[in-house]
């Protein structure tokens, strides 16, 4: 009687083959695709690059599908943000057919799903990056950030002073390229705990003054846009990161400084200066609209009037308060009157669980200390993000780009089991993953 054939040498030649060159294959897709993530992170900074960073995006997707298939690689991972990103998704997807222009809105509905994409997609690209680099991938995206960031202030403090910026008020504003002052306070408020993280924790010292130089150029470009709302940003995280560090000391001289900060504007008001940065107009209008959006949200309650930002005109146009202001200048209002009240407490929820597993990843025995500086920035980075939403619609394009994005690098920290089935991925790439 034959003994019986042992299973690896029935393997026909093609799948030896086949297995050999996706051996080869596999570690450098997943390079280009660290490569990839990292680029799109520095170049978020400039929103006409939107359009690019999407065609590259989806490219990537595409080639991580399908190698990822090619390993028997398991894409699903457990995180408490499945639950309310599924519950945004679906409630906002479900209000469409009852919106005022459906194809606006499913539209707009397809930006947030693709937004939503990149951030899952960006979770299982980094956790492969933590396994080839470790803490050091983490100090490769701060390096890319840091470097978009450089680039936005270098741009936007010159172009202010050359078109005649002052600190004696605000006629003239610092300014994102392409885009406006709403931009690029949005963009620092974003940033500035991240740079602040690398100039207080990064390894080495070149890197901490390198960050630190940076992140005083964003605090200056913040300065320069003169928007109330990303000063308030930067005020929240800053009482924010004295709590979550349990330092009663840094809130109290936070809250001080902020109150000598509002003493000397007035007494330059008083002197005649920053007339237009004291004036309550802008406030005003801001209320007077959210107003007639609180009336729409009362009779409209559970699924909306239209997901998307330009709704409000669509439906309020004749409305003088809609027409004086504009927009809605309030993220959170304009989901909930576009998609119903249900839609912002699932963006709520998903914003608050994105800040809660910062924290608590943070809190992981055996944590470096960039990492954990790292997921406390980025926590930061959701509270002035959300603060700075509450004035302006400021959640989309490459700036929702760049939320998902850093808060995927964050989920990703949770050390995650072995990825592959056992036995279908080659030797040679567990042994450099390793």
């Amino acid at each position: 009687m034959r003994m019986p054939i042992e299973a690896a040498s029935s393997a026909l030649p093609g799948d030896r083959v086949g297995a050999g060159l996706l051996s080869r294959v596999s570690p450098l897709v997943w390079r280009l695709q660290i490569a990839g993530l990292l680029t799109i992170a520095a170049t978020t900074y400039f929103p006409a690059l939107s359009h690019l960073q999407e065609y590259a995006f989806f490219t990537l997707l595409a080639i991580a599908l399908g190698t990822a298939l090619a390993e028997g690689r398991s894409l699903g991972f457990r995180s408490p943000m499945h639950l309310p990103i599924a519950l945004l998704l679906g409630w906002v997807l479900l209000s469409v057919p009852f919106a005022v222009d459906p194809s606006y809105s499913f539209a707009e509905w397809r930006k947030l799903a693709a937004k939503i994409l990149l951030f899952y997609w960006a979770v299982h690209v980094w956790r492969i990056a933590l396994q080839q680099g470790g803490a050091r991938m983490n100090e490769a995206l701060l390096a890319a950030l840091a470097v978009g960031a450089l680039g936005l202030s270098l741009y936007a403090l010159p172009d202010f002073w050359h078109r005649g910026g002052t600190w004696t008020d605000r006629p003239i504003r610092a300014q994102a390229p392409w885009s406006d002052y709403n931009w690029l306070s949005t963009y620092m408020v974003m940033t500035f705990p991240l740079l602040a993280a690398a100039a207080w924790c990064a390894p080495q010292r070149w890197m901490r003054w390198s960050a630190a130089a940076v992140a005083l150029l964003a605090l200056l470009a913040q300065l320069a846009s003169y928007t109330r709302a990303g000063w308030l940003g930067v005020l929240a995280q800053a009482v924010a990161a004295g709590f979550l560090l349990e330092r009663r000391r840094l809130v109290a001289i936070v809250v001080i400084g902020a109150v000598v900060v509002v003493a000397v504007l007035l007494g330059l008001g008083a002197a005649g200066y920053h007339q237009d940065t004291l004036h309550p107009w802008t406030l005003e209008t801001r209320m007077a609209v959210w107003g007639v959006m609180l009336q729409e949200i009362g009779e409209h309650p559970l699924v909306g009037v239209g997901y998307g930002t330009n709704t409000l005109m669509t439906r309020l146009g004749d409305h003088p308060e809609a027409l004086k202001a504009g927009g809605s200048h309030n993220f959170f209002l304009m989901v909930a009157m576009g998609s119903g009240l249900p839609a912002l407490l699932f963006l709520v929820w998903a914003m608050a669980a994105g800040a809660k597993e910062c924290v608590r990843l943070s809190r992981r025995p055996g944590l470096d200390r960039f990492t954990w500086a790292l997921l406390l920035a980025t926590a930061l980075m959701i509270i002035g993000f959300a603060v700075r939403n509450g004035f302006d619609t400021m959640f989309n394009g490459s700036l929702a780009c760049l939320f998902w994005l850093l808060l995927a690098v964050a989920v990703a920290q949770e050390p995650a089991p072995s990825a592959a089935r056992a036995g279908t991925v080659p030797a040679s790439w567990e042994r450099e993953a390793a």
